[in-house]
């Protein structure tokens, strides 16, 4: 295990991003939102998936200088074609559009089509609530998934966000995917050679495994059964049937040469044009109370907010750092040969 400093994580991502041709801007905004992922403790949405960005880059099924332009928009919503760049980017600019409509008329609706991975959808969503606001997002994915009673992949794990403002607090935030565990997870197992739990994933014929590559060759295990896949299904049609983006068996996964073709939704809601901010955060802080201070299984326990867990990490991890695999590591070490960037500027 090796531990890398979170400064050093996007310092190392915005010029290995910029070594392959992409533009400054694009590059630290992506490079930020990379970090942001590290820094909470989604580690399979972090500094893990650089190799495969840059090696999609490389290959042209990302677009290293893509024309991101909106092509249609009133005065509450709005439609980005992010033109196979990377996702970050086009992600940021349509939540920061959904904030500005919120702004202006109460709610705020963006979307985008031709784009990305995103990174972490916690994310764009606390965008929403450092302005006081309500922030949702959801996008789609490559086909991980089977429908209740089937065993072929014809769902992505959709994930869906909604993150909620505090006064002087760290926002409320569910950041989720519909399957029991990410797919990522998978793949981080499989990096360091670990088993994965059951219940995470069916092989190929939908049997249960524990050996993370079958589980990848197979399928993910929906939560909640029959409604992990009910919510899955409609975030493929929020994110997108109706974005105009690839959707379902259409959206190829991150180790294929060609674009994913994903599509992104944003809503966000200006809670002060309902009632005044501060009137909502009292009520909240009064409900949340209510919560966290039922009763307990275990007296000594804790009861967390969604998101809470989440801000501990960073405050930890801004300090100490995030560990990565042996096995990262040595990738990130041939990538900065690779690039001709030097190792010691990022401490590996």
């Amino acid at each position: 295990m090796y531990t890398m400093k979170l400064s050093n994580v996007e310092t190392f991502t915005l010029d290995a991003l910029q070594a392959v041709g992409v533009d400054k801007k694009e590059a630290e905004i992506c490079a930020k939102n990379i970090s942001f992922a590290d820094k909470q403790g989604t580690d399979t949405h972090g500094i893990m998936r650089v190799p495969v960005y840059i090696e999609r880059l490389q290959s042209g099924a990302f677009n290293a200088k893509p024309n991101t332009k909106w092509v249609k928009e009133t005065d509450t919503m709005a439609v980005l074609d992010a033109d196979d760049g990377m996702g970050h980017y086009p992600a940021q600019l349509a939540m920061e559009k959904a904030i500005e409509k919120a702004r202006e008329k109460g709610i705020g609706f963006a979307t985008l089509y031709n784009g990305n991975h995103i990174g972490a959808g916690a994310c764009y969503a606390q965008m929403a609530a450092e302005q006081g606001m309500i922030g949702f997002l959801t996008t789609n994915a490559g086909s991980l998934m089977a429908p209740s009673g089937g065993k072929e992949r014809v769902l992505g794990n959709n994930p869906l966000c909604f993150s909620i403002p505090r006064k002087g607090k760290d926002p409320i935030t569910l950041d989720i995917a519909n399957s029991v565990v990410a797919g990522g997870k998978l793949q981080l197992a499989s990096s360091k050679g670990e088993e994965i739990p059951l219940g995470w994933a069916l092989d190929a014929e939908g049997n249960p495994t524990t050996d993370p590559d079958k589980g990848l060759e197979g399928t993910l295990v929906p939560i909640g059964g029959h409604k992990g896949y009910g919510l899955t299904l409609i975030m493929d049609i929020l994110a997108g049937v109706l974005s105009g983006a690839n959707y379902s068996k259409n959206i190829s996964l991150l180790d294929y040469d060609k674009p994913n073709k994903v599509g992104c939704t944003m809503i966000v809601i200006d809670i002060d044009k309902i009632m005044p901010l501060d009137r909502f955060y009292d009520r909240l802080d009064d409900f949340t109370a209510i919560i966290v201070n039922s009763e307990k299984i275990d007296k000594n326990g804790h009861i967390y907010l969604p998101g809470e867990i989440e801000a501990q990490t960073k405050q930890k991890r801004l300090e100490a750092g995030v560990d990565i695999a042996d096995s990262l590591h040595e990738e990130l070490v041939e990538l900065c040969k690779e690039l001709n960037l030097d190792k010691e500027k990022y401490g590996l």
